[in-house]
């Protein structure tokens, strides 16, 4: 049925649509099962339900769920009508939700005469139990183009302050000019001029300090080498220079992408001699006759994760016996460095797309893998807050008190479609560190990705029962109370209904 949300909260790769309990299955509740498992049939368990549920009130659940209605459970009571008020992480909210499981069918009852309320009544599904907690949020309204592209964040319960975005940049200068004549690679000596303010440099190397990802964030360096033939060299020297890195502490290495270059893991540089007029490198540049070259490398910007080292190596091919050349320090007021100047600033917001979508992985395409982007990934892993847009809250959606930490059992929306529900079943990260959601069932083609919230049924928050039905419209403020019968009550329960309500009547406890 379009617009059930099931609660499925220990899916696997293997079983997207129902969990295994044991040598159980649990079935899809919105399909007719002959197996034993699934809504409409006869269990053994659904038919000693022996709890009911007394509400005191019912609100619409809208625009988080739409058009289903919550009952506000103030007591649950059992086939010897004792009465208990559940509470946060207590044995009764295990009842409520062993008594009242998402997809089950229920009759909703009411002492009172009014018509007010005749839709609500009657025989209903269950579609969640608990209270629904907004999680991320970019609706403003019910048309497929009213969501915003920007979204604020602000400190979370873990604690992470958005001041704490890590400084990556340092600068490295070599302290003094050395001669080379080397045909192999060497890593390039920068001496002790360094400004780092992570401490994270040394011998020659950088060492990251944590996952890039979780700052939300890429990082790129750059190498400037300045590089002189001699002035007895009439033969122009052709230099080579690669950044590197390792992502096994330093045993193996291997050339980072650069950055506008025809060749996509180094530079080549032609170094003319002193006397020559001019020349070509092999990536096209003019070369005017000077005493000194300038050679730089940038890479593109990358994820990097905690341990990475990144280094600077080069070697001078020549094929002229007395082949040299210098590397120029800071003697000669010159700066051959290696930096990453890159200015990191706190995390506060960030900017659409927000999701991507993988390919099906299965043969039989039943789920969709969607990838956060890299900021969204970042404010994931440090459990940042999102605050509520001022216009999702006009459009009627609670504020946000829960960090974007999205778990198996949440639900995600696209478009404000109710028939655009899909379930989180796993959690995991793709090859670059990008938080991957794996969602059942597939987010339909051509889906707005941006237009989109996350909310979580917490039975622990709240002892609301979730039916599906729609809460009509005129009666805010008006009060309705009643019963919510399971519709397999034990036989014991079922004898003894009538006598328990008089009970309570009498007691004063339905009001």
């Amino acid at each position: 049925m379009p617009g059930i949300q099931q609660f499925t909260p220990q899916l696997t790769n293997n079983d997207p649509q129902g969990f295994l309990l044991g040598d159980s299955i649990i079935g899809d509740f919105n399909t007719t099962t002959n197996n034993g498992s699934g809504y409409g049939a006869f269990s053994a368990a659904e038919k000693n339900q022996t709890y009911f549920a007394y509400f005191s009130s019912v609100g619409s659940t809208t625009p988080e769920i739409i058009d289903q209605t919550a009952y506000f459970v103030k007591y649950i009571i059992d086939a010897q009508g004792n009465v208990v008020a559940p509470q946060p992480n207590s044995i009764d909210i295990l009842n409520m939700l062993q008594n009242f499981e998402a997809g089950k069918i229920v009759n909703v009852t009411s002492l009172e005469g009014t018509t007010l309320f005749t839709t609500l009544l009657g025989s209903k599904q269950i579609t969640g139990v608990g209270r629904i907690q907004p999680i991320l949020i970019t609706e403003t309204g019910s048309g497929r183009t009213n969501h915003i592209t920007t979204m604020s964040f602000s400190a979370g319960p873990g604690g992470v302050g958005l001041d704490s975005a890590y400084n990556y940049a340092f600068l490295a200068k070599k302290s003094s000019t050395s001669d080379i004549t080397n045909n192999t690679y060497a890593v390039l000596d920068f001496g002790t001029e360094i400004n780092d303010s992570g401490s994270n440099y040394s011998s020659n190397i950088y060492t990251f300090p944590n996952n890039t990802t979780s700052q939300g964030t890429q990082v790129s360096f750059q190498t400037k080498v300045l590089v002189k033939n001699p002035s007895q060299d009439n033969q122009s020297n052709v230099f080579y220079i690669q950044i590197e890195k390792s992502t096994d502490g330093g045993t193996n290495w291997a050339p980072l992408v650069l950055a506008n270059s025809n060749n996509n893991t180094y530079r080549i540089y032609n170094i003319p001699s002193a006397n020559q007029q001019s020349n070509s490198n092999p990536l096209g540049e003019n070369v005017l006759p000077r005493s000194t070259y300038t050679c730089e490398a940038s890479t593109i910007p990358s994820n990097f994760n905690n341990g990475d080292k990144i280094r600077v190596r080069y070697k001078l091919d020549n094929n002229a016996a007395e082949a040299s050349c210098q590397i120029v320090g800071l003697d000669n007021n010159a700066s051959t460095l290696f930096t990453n100047t890159q200015t990191y600033t706190a995390i506060n917001f960030i900017t659409s797309p927000f999701w991507t979508i993988g390919t099906y992985t299965t043969a039989s395409n039943d789920f969709t893998v969607i990838t956060a982007s890299l900021g969204l990934t970042g404010l994931n892993q440090n459990q940042y807050l999102q605050v509520t847009p001022a216009f999702s809250v006009t459009f009627g959606f609670s504020n946000i008190t829960l960090p974007f930490t999205p778990q198996p059992g949440d639900f995600i929306r696209f478009e404000y479609d109710p028939s655009n529900v899909h379930t989180i079943y796993e959690n995991t990260t793709t090859t670059d560190g990008n938080l991957a959601l794996k969602v059942v069932p597939p987010v339909p083609s051509g889906s707005i990705l941006d237009h989109f919230c996350i909310y979580r049924i917490n039975p622990n928050a709240g002892n609301q029962i979730i039916l599906n039905v729609l809460k009509p419209t005129g009666t805010t403020g008006q009060p309705l109370t009643g019963f919510i019968k399971p519709q397999y009550m034990s036989k014991e329960l079922e004898d003894n209904f009538t006598t328990i309500i008089q009970k309570l009547a009498a007691e004063g406890l339905l009001t």
